[in-house]
């Protein structure tokens, strides 16, 4: 089969890009032909059908004095006619047999699922964030949680200001989910592909098309990481957070619940906007016991998760699935996770790790503590850690749902 893949980019650029990593390789070893629709970037992987993609949209270097340009962005971002003609000329060009979507709202747009179904094209998304039920796409509205929006009631975005708490951005939020949900684009998808039980339920409690909602967890190409598995570990010993510097990823909240453990060694990798904040918070409470690791490669990031007792992953919105778990628990490292979204159904409390209650740097404190001093239970919830994250995110698992859903796969 000629399965076409599309996704905003085609460079790793976070959970999604691993997932669509993972899926065009099984696609490949299953024998079938994977062709990317995407946007032009310099960071793309190269593929020969990239000279389908559209034109990069850059929301950073709008040029905020001209209001026509700052208008033609806005356009594309919620209606985008180039995705539309270039998919086209690409469908002309070659059969395709399945339409496999990820991410592309703001950028590529829910117009392309029209053009597909003209073509009678079966239509897969996999769902990543929550964009098609929530304007901000996160269900976090100034820091906190909030599902105002239930029942298309997208004005809240607006007068909440949900999204970077800006009105004009928050406008056009509002305008695309209005817009899409009045066009109703995604009646076009035969399957809405849900990775973890817990999305699956939030689309369903928003009447999301709930025939169509699947529940099928993702798959994991294992072997980068079992080839981590024989490194020789670090001398010193340290627990790691692994993950963008955002406030929805909770990383200060893991700050102050170091703030009482100067003998536990904290290493944060990842980067983003938050990062300068945390690092003053960190020299005004004189932490000497916490390091800044900046953006690694991911074999390095892998070598330094195998090299740690455990990871912290203390996310406060609802994680759809979360890769870095995956990886960590798969080297066989136990996890401290927020009770939140999907992270419960990886780390099973008091088997596979700890949870806490999301926000709680008082109750993440003791859980941090408790589980550095006990050496047993490092070391059983890691083993069983391993097991169940094999179980529950595996390849062939997945490729069997797919198939389920598309039998000619």
């Amino acid at each position: 089969m000629n399965i076409l893949v599309a996704n905003w980019t085609w460079y790793p650029s976070g959970g999604d890009w691993t997932y669509v990593d993972n899926v065009t390789t099984l696609y490949s070893e299953k024998g079938h032909t994977v062709i990317p629709f995407s946007m032009k970037d310099d960071r793309n992987f190269p593929t020969p059908w990239s000279r389908f993609f559209i034109e990069n949209i850059d929301y950073k270097k709008v040029d905020k004095t001209s209001i026509s340009a700052g208008l033609k962005v806005i356009k594309k971002s919620i209606y985008n006619t180039e995705a539309q003609q270039n998919l086209e000329r690409l469908l002309d060009e070659v059969q395709i047999d399945l339409a496999h979507i990820n991410v592309i709202h703001h950028y590529i747009t829910p117009i392309i699922l029209k053009t597909l179904k003209e073509r009678g094209i079966p239509i897969l998304w996999t769902l990543h964030e929550y964009t098609p039920i929530c304007p901000e796409s996160t269900f976090i509205s100034h820091g906190k949680i909030c599902e105002k929006c239930k029942g298309g009631s997208f004005y809240h975005c607006i007068t909440n200001k949900c999204k970077k708490g800006s009105l004009p951005a928050s406008i056009v939020a509002a305008a695309e989910n209005y817009t899409h949900s009045f066009l109703n684009y995604y009646q076009y998808v035969d399957y809405y592909l849900c990775p973890s039980v817990f999305l699956y339920e939030k689309f369903k409690s928003f009447n999301f098309f709930p025939e169509k909602l699947v529940q099928l967890y993702h798959g994991y190409q294992y072997e980068e990481v079992e080839a981590i598995q024989n490194k020789s570990v670090a001398d010193k010993k340290y627990i790691v957070f692994v993950g963008r510097l955002e406030k929805i990823k909770g990383a200060h909240t893991l700050l102050k619940a170091m703030k009482d453990h100067p003998e536990i060694h904290l290493k944060l990798v990842g980067n983003g906007t938050q990062e300068e904040e945390l690092k003053a918070f960190v020299s005004s409470h004189e932490m000497d016991n916490i390091t800044f690791m900046g953006k690694q490669t991911k074999q390095k990031t892998l070598e330094i998760i195998k090299g740690s007792e455990f990871l912290i992953c203390p996310s406060e919105w609802y994680e759809v699935l979360g890769f870095t778990v995956v990886e960590a628990m798969a080297l066989s490292k136990p996890v401290i996770g927020a009770a939140i979204g999907a992270i419960p159904e990886m780390v099973i409390d008091g088997e596979t790790g700890i949870l806490f209650a999301q926000g709680n740097a008082r109750d993440l404190s003791q859980k941090i503590k408790a589980l550095y001093h006990d050496q047993e239970a490092i070391s059983t919830m890691g083993k069983q850690a391993k097991t169940h994250i094999h179980q529950l995110i595996n390849t062939e698992n997945h490729y069997t749902g797919l198939q389920k859903l598309v039998p000619s796969l």
